[in-house]
């Protein structure tokens, strides 16, 4: 009976063994497929979400949206101006406040006239003159060199100077010619060739208007006739 009871016991232990080993096996699969899973989720390819999300966080600038709905033309100048559409400056400058009567568009409280024609060769309603009105700002009067810098923004971007002049005692011209503008305005100057035959295709001139305290305004007109 003592044997037999020994033989109990150790098969008792052994069966324990079993169970013990036996879980210690299942958790360790358990812990290998959880890894595996770790594993196989860090490895799948970034989606377009999350390199958008990347770029954000890496403090980099996706590229805009583009509106596919809305056609503009794109600017001959630097902050829209001569040559350019009645559209496209006022997507710029915002709305006219002037009426559709008036002859002269007005944007930002004044400080920025357009006079527009619709050119007979490319059929868009193009600025022909632009004025700069200092007097409608803050600082009323400018210097000649910082007048000059604030008619570069309106003007051609590939405009070259041909001569400067004095037409008065309270207005100074820079003459200009721009192949861009030629384009832009095909019928206007065609049209001033048949009035004119000197004249040439591109020619523009900036007015600088001013009195003894500096320059209180910046015209700026197609052709050159001050």
């Amino acid at each position: 009976m003592g044997i037999y009871k020994k033989r109990l016991l150790i098969m008792a232990g052994c069966i324990a063994l079993y169970v013990t080993l036996t879980g210690c096996g299942e958790s360790t699969k358990e812990s290998k497929d959880n890894d595996n899973a770790v594993e196989t989720i860090s490895t799948v390819e970034s989606t377009a979400a999350d390199e958008a999300v990347t770029d954000t966080v890496s403090g980099e600038a996706s590229e805009p949206v583009k509106d596919q709905g809305t056609t503009i033309e794109p600017l001959i100048t630097k902050a829209g101006g001569l040559g350019d559409t009645k559209e496209t400056i006022e997507h710029l400058r915002g709305a006219d406040e002037n009426g559709q009567d008036a002859g002269i568009s007005s944007y930002q409280n004044n400080s920025f006239l357009a006079i527009y024609a619709e050119d007979d060769v490319t059929k868009k309603d193009t600025a022909l003159n632009v004025t700069l009105s200092f007097e409608a700002t803050d600082t009323p009067r400018r210097s000649v060199k910082e007048a000059i810098r604030e008619a570069s923004s309106i003007i051609p971007s590939d405009a070259v100077k041909v001569k400067e002049y004095k037409v008065d005692e309270g207005r100074d011209v820079i003459q200009y010619e721009s192949k861009l503008l030629s384009e832009r305005l095909k019928g206007w100057y065609e049209l001033d060739a048949a009035n004119s035959p000197e004249s040439m295709p591109g020619t523009f001139i900036v007015i600088l208007q001013h009195d003894e305290e500096g320059v209180f305004s910046v015209v700026v007109g197609a052709g050159n006739n001050p």
